[in-house]
Protein backbone atom coordinates (compact mmCIF):
# COMPACT_ATOMS: atom_id res chain seq x y z
CA UNK A 1 0.00 0.00 0.00
CA UNK A 2 2.96 2.27 0.74
CA UNK A 3 4.43 1.61 -2.71
CA UNK A 4 1.04 2.45 -4.08
CA UNK A 5 0.29 5.17 -2.19
CA UNK A 6 3.78 6.90 -3.51
CA UNK A 7 2.49 5.90 -7.08
CA UNK A 8 -0.29 7.82 -6.58
CA UNK A 9 1.15 10.89 -4.83
CA UNK A 10 3.35 11.81 -7.29
CA UNK A 11 1.73 14.98 -8.63
CA UNK A 12 2.39 13.84 -12.62
CA UNK A 13 0.51 10.06 -12.02
CA UNK A 14 -1.53 10.38 -15.24
CA UNK A 15 -5.24 11.02 -14.56
CA UNK A 16 -4.57 11.47 -11.63
CA UNK A 17 -8.07 13.22 -9.61
CA UNK A 18 -10.23 11.18 -11.80
CA UNK A 19 -8.81 8.07 -10.37
CA UNK A 20 -8.92 9.80 -6.59
CA UNK A 21 -12.20 10.90 -6.90
CA UNK A 22 -13.58 7.35 -8.09
CA UNK A 23 -11.93 5.86 -4.99
CA UNK A 24 -12.06 8.93 -2.56
CA UNK A 25 -14.13 7.12 0.20
CA UNK A 26 -11.69 3.97 0.53
CA UNK A 27 -8.66 6.18 0.00
CA UNK A 28 -9.27 8.60 2.84
CA UNK A 29 -10.22 5.06 5.28
CA UNK A 30 -6.72 3.37 3.80
CA UNK A 31 -4.87 6.56 4.66
CA UNK A 32 -5.68 7.13 8.31
CA UNK A 33 -5.63 3.44 8.67
CA UNK A 34 -2.19 2.70 7.63
CA UNK A 35 -1.26 6.36 9.21
CA UNK A 36 0.85 7.05 5.18
CA UNK A 37 3.03 9.64 5.58
CA UNK A 38 5.66 11.75 3.55
CA UNK A 39 8.92 12.71 4.48
CA UNK A 40 8.80 15.90 6.41
CA UNK A 41 10.71 17.87 3.41
CA UNK A 42 8.18 17.26 1.07
CA UNK A 43 5.67 20.15 2.90
CA UNK A 44 3.15 20.43 0.21
CA UNK A 45 2.57 16.71 -0.61
CA UNK A 46 2.19 16.54 3.08
CA UNK A 47 -0.89 19.33 2.81
CA UNK A 48 -2.06 17.12 0.21
CA UNK A 49 -2.48 13.78 2.17
CA UNK A 50 -3.26 15.86 5.03
CA UNK A 51 -6.59 17.44 2.88
CA UNK A 52 -7.37 13.94 1.87
CA UNK A 53 -7.57 12.09 5.22
CA UNK A 54 -9.92 14.88 6.12
CA UNK A 55 -11.94 14.30 3.05
CA UNK A 56 -11.17 18.01 1.82
CA UNK A 57 -10.49 17.08 -1.59
CA UNK A 58 -11.03 20.47 -3.18
CA UNK A 59 -8.13 21.78 -1.24
CA UNK A 60 -6.20 18.11 -2.22
CA UNK A 61 -6.38 18.69 -5.17
CA UNK A 62 -5.55 22.71 -5.66
CA UNK A 63 -2.18 21.49 -4.12
CA UNK A 64 -1.80 18.85 -6.21
CA UNK A 65 -1.82 20.92 -9.26
CA UNK A 66 0.02 23.53 -7.89
CA UNK A 67 2.80 20.65 -7.26
CA UNK A 68 2.25 19.26 -10.60
CA UNK A 69 3.29 22.82 -12.35
CA UNK A 70 6.40 22.70 -9.94
CA UNK A 71 7.44 19.10 -11.47
CA UNK A 72 6.39 19.83 -15.12
CA UNK A 73 8.59 23.24 -14.73
CA UNK A 74 11.43 20.55 -13.42
CA UNK A 75 10.76 18.30 -16.01
CA UNK A 76 11.35 17.30 -19.49
CA UNK A 77 8.21 17.82 -20.29
CA UNK A 78 7.96 21.68 -19.17
CA UNK A 79 7.33 23.96 -22.22
CA UNK A 80 6.98 27.83 -21.76
CA UNK A 81 3.94 27.89 -24.38
CA UNK A 82 2.21 25.31 -22.14
CA UNK A 83 -0.86 27.11 -21.24
CA UNK A 84 -1.19 29.12 -25.15
CA UNK A 85 -3.31 27.93 -27.08
CA UNK A 86 -1.44 29.48 -30.70
CA UNK A 87 -0.35 26.77 -32.98
CA UNK A 88 2.44 26.80 -35.13
CA UNK A 89 2.34 25.27 -38.72
CA UNK A 90 4.18 21.83 -37.95
CA UNK A 91 3.17 18.17 -38.47
CA UNK A 92 4.65 15.56 -36.16
CA UNK A 93 4.97 11.76 -37.27
CA UNK A 94 5.93 8.73 -34.57
CA UNK A 95 6.37 5.28 -35.81
CA UNK A 96 5.87 2.75 -33.42
CA UNK A 97 7.24 4.91 -29.70
CA UNK A 98 10.08 6.44 -32.50
CA UNK A 99 12.27 3.08 -33.01
CA UNK A 100 11.53 3.24 -36.49
CA UNK A 101 10.84 5.42 -39.60
CA UNK A 102 8.29 2.70 -40.83
CA UNK A 103 4.54 2.19 -41.64
CA UNK A 104 1.69 4.66 -42.26
CA UNK A 105 3.28 7.54 -40.67
CA UNK A 106 6.34 7.22 -43.05
CA UNK A 107 4.11 6.85 -46.06
CA UNK A 108 2.00 10.26 -45.20
CA UNK A 109 5.15 12.20 -44.49
CA UNK A 110 6.58 11.57 -47.51
CA UNK A 111 3.13 12.37 -48.90
CA UNK A 112 2.40 15.49 -46.80
CA UNK A 113 5.83 16.80 -47.10
CA UNK A 114 5.62 17.36 -50.35
CA UNK A 115 1.68 18.25 -50.35
CA UNK A 116 2.35 20.85 -47.57
CA UNK A 117 5.83 22.74 -48.07
CA UNK A 118 4.38 25.81 -45.88
CA UNK A 119 4.59 23.31 -43.29
CA UNK A 120 7.33 22.36 -40.69
CA UNK A 121 7.25 18.23 -40.79
CA UNK A 122 9.27 16.64 -37.96
CA UNK A 123 9.88 12.88 -37.38
CA UNK A 124 10.27 11.66 -33.78
CA UNK A 125 13.03 9.23 -33.02
CA UNK A 126 14.62 6.84 -30.16
CA UNK A 127 17.49 5.38 -32.28
CA UNK A 128 20.43 6.94 -32.94
CA UNK A 129 21.33 5.16 -36.13
CA UNK A 130 17.86 5.97 -37.00
CA UNK A 131 18.61 9.43 -36.54
CA UNK A 132 21.73 9.35 -38.99
CA UNK A 133 19.75 7.59 -41.98
CA UNK A 134 17.47 10.23 -41.05
CA UNK A 135 20.07 12.85 -41.46
CA UNK A 136 21.46 11.86 -44.81
CA UNK A 137 17.58 11.89 -46.40
CA UNK A 138 17.72 15.56 -45.04
CA UNK A 139 14.63 14.55 -42.43
CA UNK A 140 14.12 16.53 -39.82
CA UNK A 141 14.15 14.53 -36.48
CA UNK A 142 13.02 15.27 -32.68
CA UNK A 143 14.53 12.82 -29.85
CA UNK A 144 11.73 11.28 -27.99
CA UNK A 145 10.62 12.13 -24.24
CA UNK A 146 13.11 15.47 -24.24
CA UNK A 147 11.98 18.89 -23.50
CA UNK A 148 11.66 19.75 -27.34
CA UNK A 149 9.88 16.62 -27.87
CA UNK A 150 6.92 17.66 -25.50
CA UNK A 151 7.68 21.41 -26.92
CA UNK A 152 7.08 20.37 -30.69
CA UNK A 153 3.72 18.44 -29.14
CA UNK A 154 2.70 21.36 -27.42
CA UNK A 155 2.29 23.42 -30.69
CA UNK A 156 1.95 21.22 -34.04
CA UNK A 157 -1.23 21.01 -35.73
CA UNK A 158 -0.84 17.45 -36.97
CA UNK A 159 -0.06 14.49 -34.71
CA UNK A 160 0.15 11.35 -37.06
CA UNK A 161 1.09 8.84 -35.06
CA UNK A 162 0.78 4.66 -35.15
CA UNK A 163 1.09 3.57 -31.01
CA UNK A 164 -0.50 5.20 -27.58
CA UNK A 165 1.21 8.72 -26.55
CA UNK A 166 2.29 9.48 -22.93
CA UNK A 167 -0.50 10.65 -21.21
CA UNK A 168 1.68 13.54 -20.21
CA UNK A 169 1.30 15.15 -23.88
CA UNK A 170 -1.60 17.25 -23.64
CA UNK A 171 -3.98 17.95 -27.03
CA UNK A 172 -5.24 20.96 -27.31
CA UNK A 173 -8.62 21.52 -28.88
CA UNK A 174 -7.36 22.97 -32.00
CA UNK A 175 -4.78 20.22 -32.27
CA UNK A 176 -5.57 17.24 -35.16
CA UNK A 177 -4.73 13.83 -33.88
CA UNK A 178 -4.51 11.44 -36.52
CA UNK A 179 -4.02 7.69 -34.91
CA UNK A 180 -2.99 5.67 -37.93
CA UNK A 181 -2.97 2.33 -35.41
CA UNK A 182 -0.92 -0.70 -36.94
CA UNK A 183 -2.90 -3.77 -38.00
CA UNK A 184 -5.94 -5.32 -38.56
CA UNK A 185 -7.45 -6.44 -35.25
CA UNK A 186 -7.02 -10.42 -34.62
CA UNK A 187 -6.82 -10.54 -30.93
CA UNK A 188 -9.31 -8.99 -29.34
CA UNK A 189 -8.08 -4.73 -28.20
CA UNK A 190 -8.60 -2.45 -25.33
CA UNK A 191 -12.66 -2.40 -24.15
CA UNK A 192 -13.56 -5.92 -25.89
CA UNK A 193 -10.42 -7.85 -23.45
CA UNK A 194 -12.02 -9.63 -20.72
CA UNK A 195 -8.66 -10.89 -19.69
CA UNK A 196 -5.23 -9.21 -19.28
CA UNK A 197 -1.89 -10.78 -18.83
CA UNK A 198 0.42 -7.90 -18.14
CA UNK A 199 1.98 -8.32 -14.71
CA UNK A 200 1.66 -5.35 -12.31
CA UNK A 201 -1.26 -4.02 -14.54
CA UNK A 202 -5.05 -4.81 -13.80
CA UNK A 203 -8.06 -4.78 -16.53
CA UNK A 204 -9.65 -1.80 -14.88
CA UNK A 205 -6.47 -0.01 -14.70
CA UNK A 206 -5.39 -0.76 -18.25
CA UNK A 207 -9.08 0.16 -19.44
CA UNK A 208 -9.11 3.40 -17.79
CA UNK A 209 -5.73 4.18 -19.27
CA UNK A 210 -6.46 2.93 -22.46
CA UNK A 211 -9.84 4.75 -23.00
CA UNK A 212 -7.96 8.78 -21.74
CA UNK A 213 -6.21 7.50 -24.76
CA UNK A 214 -8.68 6.96 -27.09
CA UNK A 215 -10.52 10.05 -26.01
CA UNK A 216 -7.80 12.40 -27.83
CA UNK A 217 -8.23 10.76 -31.12
CA UNK A 218 -9.66 12.89 -33.92
CA UNK A 219 -9.66 10.09 -36.59
CA UNK A 220 -8.29 6.44 -36.51
CA UNK A 221 -7.90 4.84 -39.78
CA UNK A 222 -9.33 1.46 -40.75
CA UNK A 223 -8.36 -0.61 -43.78
CA UNK A 224 -10.99 -2.30 -43.83
CA UNK A 225 -15.64 -2.29 -42.76
CA UNK A 226 -14.90 -5.59 -40.25
CA UNK A 227 -11.69 -3.87 -38.86
CA UNK A 228 -14.01 -0.65 -38.49
CA UNK A 229 -16.69 -2.67 -36.42
CA UNK A 230 -14.19 -3.97 -33.94
CA UNK A 231 -12.40 -0.52 -33.37
CA UNK A 232 -15.35 0.93 -32.30
CA UNK A 233 -16.38 -2.09 -29.90
CA UNK A 234 -12.60 -1.77 -28.93
CA UNK A 235 -11.99 1.99 -28.37
CA UNK A 236 -15.62 3.52 -27.65
CA UNK A 237 -15.29 5.37 -30.97
CA UNK A 238 -18.11 6.98 -32.84
CA UNK A 239 -18.40 5.70 -36.58
CA UNK A 240 -17.24 9.57 -37.58
CA UNK A 241 -14.41 8.93 -36.04
CA UNK A 242 -12.82 6.06 -37.93
CA UNK A 243 -11.58 6.72 -41.47
CA UNK A 244 -12.32 3.10 -43.51
CA UNK A 245 -10.10 4.16 -46.49
CA UNK A 246 -7.39 1.89 -45.78
CA UNK A 247 -3.63 1.87 -44.60
CA UNK A 248 -1.40 4.36 -45.76
CA UNK A 249 1.81 1.80 -45.42
CA UNK A 250 0.35 -1.30 -47.48
CA UNK A 251 0.56 0.54 -50.94
CA UNK A 252 4.20 -0.17 -51.02
CA UNK A 253 2.85 -4.13 -51.48
CA UNK A 254 0.77 -3.23 -54.06
CA UNK A 255 3.08 -0.67 -55.96
CA UNK A 256 6.72 -2.68 -55.28
CA UNK A 257 5.60 -6.29 -55.54
CA UNK A 258 8.01 -7.48 -58.51
CA UNK A 259 10.92 -9.68 -58.88
CA UNK A 260 13.44 -7.07 -59.50
CA UNK A 261 12.84 -4.89 -56.21
CA UNK A 262 12.99 -8.20 -54.15
CA UNK A 263 16.28 -9.02 -55.68
CA UNK A 264 17.70 -5.74 -54.37
CA UNK A 265 16.36 -6.02 -51.12
CA UNK A 266 18.17 -9.47 -50.41
CA UNK A 267 21.54 -7.51 -51.70
CA UNK A 268 20.68 -4.99 -49.19
CA UNK A 269 19.69 -7.40 -45.96
CA UNK A 270 23.03 -9.66 -47.08
CA UNK A 271 20.16 -12.26 -48.44
CA UNK A 272 21.48 -15.34 -50.30
CA UNK A 273 19.69 -14.17 -53.95
CA UNK A 274 19.79 -18.06 -54.94
CA UNK A 275 17.61 -19.36 -52.02
CA UNK A 276 13.82 -18.78 -51.15
CA UNK A 277 13.58 -17.06 -48.05
CA UNK A 278 10.90 -17.85 -45.37
CA UNK A 279 10.02 -14.93 -42.79
CA UNK A 280 9.09 -15.79 -39.39
CA UNK A 281 7.03 -13.25 -37.95
CA UNK A 282 5.45 -13.86 -34.19
CA UNK A 283 3.73 -12.08 -32.03
CA UNK A 284 4.57 -10.96 -28.67
CA UNK A 285 2.99 -12.66 -25.48
CA UNK A 286 1.34 -10.43 -22.89
CA UNK A 287 2.07 -12.42 -19.74
CA UNK A 288 5.97 -12.82 -20.68
CA UNK A 289 7.40 -9.36 -19.66
CA UNK A 290 10.46 -8.44 -18.83
CA UNK A 291 9.93 -4.63 -18.21
CA UNK A 292 6.90 -2.04 -19.49
CA UNK A 293 6.67 -2.39 -22.92
CA UNK A 294 9.22 -4.64 -23.51
CA UNK A 295 8.24 -8.20 -23.87
CA UNK A 296 10.30 -12.01 -24.42
CA UNK A 297 10.75 -14.34 -27.59
CA UNK A 298 11.43 -17.52 -26.69
CA UNK A 299 11.86 -19.29 -30.15
CA UNK A 300 9.95 -22.48 -30.65
CA UNK A 301 11.01 -23.27 -34.02
CA UNK A 302 13.69 -25.64 -34.13
CA UNK A 303 16.68 -24.15 -35.77
CA UNK A 304 19.01 -27.07 -35.88
CA UNK A 305 15.89 -29.12 -37.48
CA UNK A 306 15.74 -26.27 -40.08
CA UNK A 307 19.01 -26.59 -40.88
CA UNK A 308 19.48 -30.03 -41.45
CA UNK A 309 15.87 -30.31 -43.93
CA UNK A 310 16.03 -26.93 -45.42
CA UNK A 311 19.45 -25.59 -45.52
CA UNK A 312 20.23 -26.11 -48.83
CA UNK A 313 16.94 -24.31 -50.49
CA UNK A 314 16.08 -21.76 -47.95
CA UNK A 315 16.96 -19.38 -45.45
CA UNK A 316 14.93 -18.10 -42.68
CA UNK A 317 14.69 -14.71 -41.42
CA UNK A 318 13.14 -13.46 -38.18
CA UNK A 319 11.78 -10.17 -37.08
CA UNK A 320 10.36 -9.95 -33.63
CA UNK A 321 7.57 -7.53 -32.90
CA UNK A 322 8.41 -4.14 -31.98
CA UNK A 323 7.88 -4.62 -28.09
CA UNK A 324 10.54 -7.59 -28.14
CA UNK A 325 13.19 -5.73 -26.41
CA UNK A 326 15.86 -9.11 -26.50
CA UNK A 327 18.55 -9.77 -29.34
CA UNK A 328 18.20 -13.26 -30.85
CA UNK A 329 21.77 -15.35 -30.74
CA UNK A 330 22.03 -16.80 -34.15
CA UNK A 331 25.94 -16.48 -34.41
CA UNK A 332 26.23 -20.31 -35.14
CA UNK A 333 23.22 -20.54 -37.89
CA UNK A 334 24.50 -18.76 -41.85
CA UNK A 335 21.25 -19.12 -43.19
CA UNK A 336 19.36 -18.08 -40.13
CA UNK A 337 18.77 -14.14 -40.07
CA UNK A 338 17.54 -12.19 -37.31
CA UNK A 339 16.72 -8.73 -39.00
CA UNK A 340 13.73 -7.73 -36.07
CA UNK A 341 16.01 -3.89 -36.19
CA UNK A 342 14.84 -3.49 -40.12
CA UNK A 343 12.95 -0.16 -40.39
CA UNK A 344 10.38 -1.53 -42.77
CA UNK A 345 8.76 -4.40 -42.43
CA UNK A 346 7.44 -4.24 -45.70
CA UNK A 347 10.63 -4.53 -46.99
CA UNK A 348 10.76 -8.38 -45.23
CA UNK A 349 7.58 -9.00 -46.82
CA UNK A 350 8.45 -8.31 -50.60
CA UNK A 351 11.61 -10.27 -50.51
CA UNK A 352 10.44 -13.28 -48.92
CA UNK A 353 8.96 -16.00 -50.42
CA UNK A 354 6.44 -17.13 -47.34
CA UNK A 355 5.75 -16.28 -44.23
CA UNK A 356 4.90 -18.14 -41.28
CA UNK A 357 3.65 -16.67 -38.09
CA UNK A 358 1.17 -17.16 -35.21
CA UNK A 359 -1.49 -14.22 -33.82
CA UNK A 360 0.66 -11.17 -35.31
CA UNK A 361 -1.91 -9.07 -37.42
CA UNK A 362 0.80 -8.98 -40.20
CA UNK A 363 -0.41 -11.86 -42.47
CA UNK A 364 -3.67 -9.63 -43.26
CA UNK A 365 -1.09 -7.14 -45.24
CA UNK A 366 1.22 -10.03 -46.12
CA UNK A 367 -1.43 -11.58 -47.97
CA UNK A 368 -1.69 -8.73 -50.90
CA UNK A 369 1.23 -9.88 -51.62
CA UNK A 370 -0.75 -13.32 -52.64
CA UNK A 371 2.23 -16.20 -51.78
CA UNK A 372 1.93 -18.46 -49.15
CA UNK A 373 0.97 -17.79 -45.06
CA UNK A 374 1.43 -20.81 -42.73
CA UNK A 375 0.54 -20.45 -39.14
CA UNK A 376 2.78 -21.75 -35.88
CA UNK A 377 0.54 -22.03 -33.17
CA UNK A 378 1.85 -24.02 -30.94
CA UNK A 379 0.16 -22.21 -27.98
CA UNK A 380 -3.07 -21.25 -29.63
CA UNK A 381 -5.76 -22.90 -26.55
CA UNK A 382 -3.37 -21.06 -23.71
CA UNK A 383 -3.98 -18.06 -25.87
CA UNK A 384 -6.84 -17.60 -26.70
CA UNK A 385 -8.47 -19.00 -22.99
CA UNK A 386 -5.68 -17.20 -20.75
CA UNK A 387 -3.95 -14.47 -22.50
CA UNK A 388 -5.64 -12.42 -24.86
CA UNK A 389 -8.37 -13.92 -26.76
CA UNK A 390 -9.66 -13.42 -30.81
CA UNK A 391 -12.74 -11.48 -32.61
CA UNK A 392 -13.44 -14.58 -34.04
CA UNK A 393 -12.19 -18.43 -33.49
CA UNK A 394 -8.72 -18.61 -34.24
CA UNK A 395 -9.23 -21.58 -36.99
CA UNK A 396 -11.90 -19.06 -38.89
CA UNK A 397 -10.98 -17.85 -42.33
CA UNK A 398 -7.44 -17.94 -42.04
CA UNK A 399 -5.50 -17.95 -45.44
CA UNK A 400 -3.31 -21.01 -44.70
CA UNK A 401 -2.59 -24.19 -42.77
CA UNK A 402 -2.25 -24.37 -38.72
CA UNK A 403 0.83 -26.13 -37.27
CA UNK A 404 1.80 -27.13 -33.54
CA UNK A 405 4.52 -28.35 -33.89
CA UNK A 406 7.65 -27.27 -35.27
CA UNK A 407 8.30 -30.98 -37.06
CA UNK A 408 5.34 -30.43 -38.66
CA UNK A 409 5.38 -27.06 -40.21
CA UNK A 410 9.02 -27.96 -41.61
CA UNK A 411 7.79 -30.97 -43.15
CA UNK A 412 5.46 -29.39 -44.72
CA UNK A 413 7.81 -26.87 -46.35
CA UNK A 414 10.18 -29.05 -47.44
CA UNK A 415 7.09 -31.43 -49.30
CA UNK A 416 6.17 -28.05 -51.46
CA UNK A 417 3.02 -28.53 -50.96
CA UNK A 418 2.44 -24.74 -49.12
CA UNK A 419 3.22 -23.24 -52.92
CA UNK A 420 -0.80 -24.10 -53.23
CA UNK A 421 -1.69 -22.19 -50.68
CA UNK A 422 -2.34 -18.34 -52.19
CA UNK A 423 -4.44 -20.31 -55.39
CA UNK A 424 -7.21 -21.86 -52.70
CA UNK A 425 -10.52 -20.28 -52.69
CA UNK A 426 -10.45 -19.48 -48.76
CA UNK A 427 -7.16 -17.34 -49.55
CA UNK A 428 -9.36 -15.51 -52.38
CA UNK A 429 -12.41 -15.18 -49.93
CA UNK A 430 -10.08 -13.57 -47.15
CA UNK A 431 -8.37 -10.96 -49.49
CA UNK A 432 -11.45 -9.81 -50.99
CA UNK A 433 -13.51 -9.71 -46.84
CA UNK A 434 -10.11 -7.86 -45.54
CA UNK A 435 -7.90 -6.06 -48.42
CA UNK A 436 -10.47 -4.41 -51.02
CA UNK A 437 -8.73 -1.57 -49.89
CA UNK A 438 -5.27 -2.09 -50.54
CA UNK A 439 -4.89 -1.00 -54.78
CA UNK A 440 -1.92 1.44 -53.63
CA UNK A 441 -4.09 4.74 -53.38
CA UNK A 442 -4.50 4.64 -49.77
CA UNK A 443 -1.86 7.27 -48.92
CA UNK A 444 -3.54 9.73 -51.52
CA UNK A 445 -6.75 8.99 -49.73
CA UNK A 446 -5.75 9.61 -46.21
CA UNK A 447 -3.76 12.59 -47.50
CA UNK A 448 -6.75 14.14 -49.40
CA UNK A 449 -8.49 13.89 -45.80
CA UNK A 450 -5.76 15.63 -43.96
CA UNK A 451 -5.26 18.08 -46.26
CA UNK A 452 -9.14 18.98 -46.80
CA UNK A 453 -9.42 18.82 -42.68
CA UNK A 454 -7.07 21.49 -42.86
CA UNK A 455 -8.88 23.60 -44.88
CA UNK A 456 -12.15 23.70 -43.75
CA UNK A 457 -10.51 25.05 -40.02
CA UNK A 458 -8.84 27.73 -41.92
CA UNK A 459 -12.46 28.61 -43.26
CA UNK A 460 -13.73 29.31 -40.21
CA UNK A 461 -11.21 31.26 -38.25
Amino acid sequence: LFYYFNEVFNPLFPYKFDFILENRCELSILLKRIDYKSPKKSIFKNLEIKAMKKGNYKYSYMISQFRKLLSTVRSAQYSTKIFSKKIDNIIIYESFNGKSFSDSPRMLYFYLSKALPEYKHVVVSDNDTLDEQLAHLNIETVKKNTKKYFELYNKAKVWIVNTRLSPQIKKKSNQLYIQTWHGTPLKKLANDQTVISIPDVTLEEYLYGFNKETSRWDSLLSPSEVATERFQSAFNLENDQILTLGYPRNDDLINLNNADYAYQLKQKYNIPTDKKVVLYAPTWRDNDRVDIGQYNLKLQIDLEDFNKQLGNEYVLVIRAHYLVSENLDLDRYDNIYDLSKANDVNELFLMSDTLITDYSSVYFDYANLHRPILFFAYDKDAYANDIRGFYLPYEEELPGPIFKTSEDLIAHIKSGEYEKIPYSEEYKAFTHKYNYLDDGEATKRVGEYIMSTLIKEKEFQ
